[in-house]
């Protein structure tokens, strides 16, 4: 593995970390602590919008995500933002730049009427990244985010003593 990949993975983990601790074992938010965003409830509505509504159209991903969400709470864009973030941080720089990813992050929260942002420790975990990815990744996107939203929606249902386990 090389130097660069070992620079800056600490703050990836703490990062991967942070969400384990605020968005799994709790109902917290990666961007504004306190601030319920990891709920059943907005799990529940951001898995309406995107995995029940799927848009077949020729449109990029994010055209497609932005009519999707149309109108939803803060909270959902915000989710959805945070999900991308957690779908980005590994992705290594040689394969996606951090102003790349933070541009996409930020696209999200722009469609919200309430304005938020990727606080600057974890806009940091963003670069180098771990490892490279192939075409699949960008192709493949709308299933990965999906996996991810699902995996948080399920986790969510289970019995606290289920989770912890």
């Amino acid at each position: 593995m090389s130097r660069s990949l070992h620079e800056g993975s600490g703050r990836i983990y703490a990062a991967a970390q942070s969400w384990v601790d605020r968005g799994l074992r709790a109902d917290d938010s990666l961007f504004t602590p306190g601030r319920t965003i990891w709920s059943s409830q907005w799990l529940w509505e951001l898995r309406l919008r995107f995995l029940d509504q799927p848009d077949y159209s020729g449109d990029g991903f994010y055209g497609k995500l932005q009519r999707q969400l149309e109108s939803s709470p803060p909270e959902v864009y915000q989710l959805m933002a945070e999900v991308l973030y957690l779908h980005f941080l590994f992705v290594h720089q040689g394969s996606m730049k951090r102003a790349t990813k933070r541009n996409q992050i930020n696209r999200v929260l722009g469609w919200s009427e309430e304005r938020v942002t990727i606080p600057s420790h974890l806009d940091g975990a963003l670069a180098p990244g771990l490892g490279g990815v192939g075409q699949g990744f960008f192709s493949f996107r709308p299933w990965q985010i999906g996996f991810l939203i699902e995996f948080a929606h399920r986790w969510k249902s289970e019995p606290s003593n289920a989770r912890e386990a």
